[in-house]
């Protein structure tokens, strides 16, 4: 059951983060109208790569601080005003949001193609504000045990990316652009209200842990 609590968190935010237009994006759409669905595989695993650097940092010099229980409420109530902030602009912008960026040029080589999925998250500061605030706060309030908890959550995390990214691509490669702005505008409203609502479990979890007792990892 534990287990299952990580990965839906992880897969659930996940989305906060992938949906919303961005470097990352544009690239998956040039590149799958350029080479194809298999684009989508290497970009997200280069992204995947960058993630995994970062949950390895968290699992070792970060761990012990997200275990005290005041430090995982901070994190956690900044974490679930972050995601009002994102899942309010979701719902908000669904209606306008496009996935035409106009967005086609050169195929890039496999090597390259992974090498591009990392380097548009280290330049998005988005991607960097997400891991300092919604993934740090996901994370403080599973408070992984194991190494096993941790795979949970990044291979959670990551299924979400794959699964949106992939979604993206095939709508691309089967040519049903007629759907893709209207599909896209109602999964963006649908995520942003249930991310509107872990951001509510997020601040009550928060407050419980900011006022709580003795540190201890549970």
């Amino acid at each position: 059951m534990r287990f299952l609590q990580i990965f839906g968190i992880a897969f659930i935010t996940g989305f906060s983060g992938a949906m919303m237009p961005g470097p990352m994006l544009a690239l998956v759409i040039g590149q799958t109208s350029a080479r194809g669905f298999m684009a989508v595989l290497a970009i997200v695993l280069g992204h995947a790569l960058l993630e995994l650097v970062t949950i390895v940092l968290l699992m070792t010099g970060l761990r012990a601080v997200l275990l005290k229980r005041r430090v995982r409420g901070v994190i956690g109530l900044i974490g679930g005003a972050v995601l009002i902030w994102m899942g309010s602009d979701m719902v908000r912008q669904a209606t306008t949001l496009t996935l035409d960026m106009g967005t086609t040029g050169t195929a890039l080589g496999w090597g390259r193609l992974i090498v591009a999925g990392a380097a548009v998250c280290v330049i998005n500061p988005y991607f960097i504000g997400w891991w300092a605030t919604v993934g740090a706060g996901g994370l403080a309030h599973v408070a992984p045990r194991s190494a096993g908890e941790y795979v949970t959550f990044y291979v959670g995390h990551e299924l979400s990316d794959l699964t949106w990214y992939a979604a993206v691509g095939l709508v691309i490669v089967s040519s049903r652009l007629i759907l893709q702005d209207v599909v896209y505008q109602a999964l963006v409203f649908a995520c942003g209200i249930i991310i509107l609502a872990l951001a509510a479990w997020f601040i009550y979890t928060g407050l419980r842990f900011s006022v709580g007792g003795e540190d201890r990892g549970d």
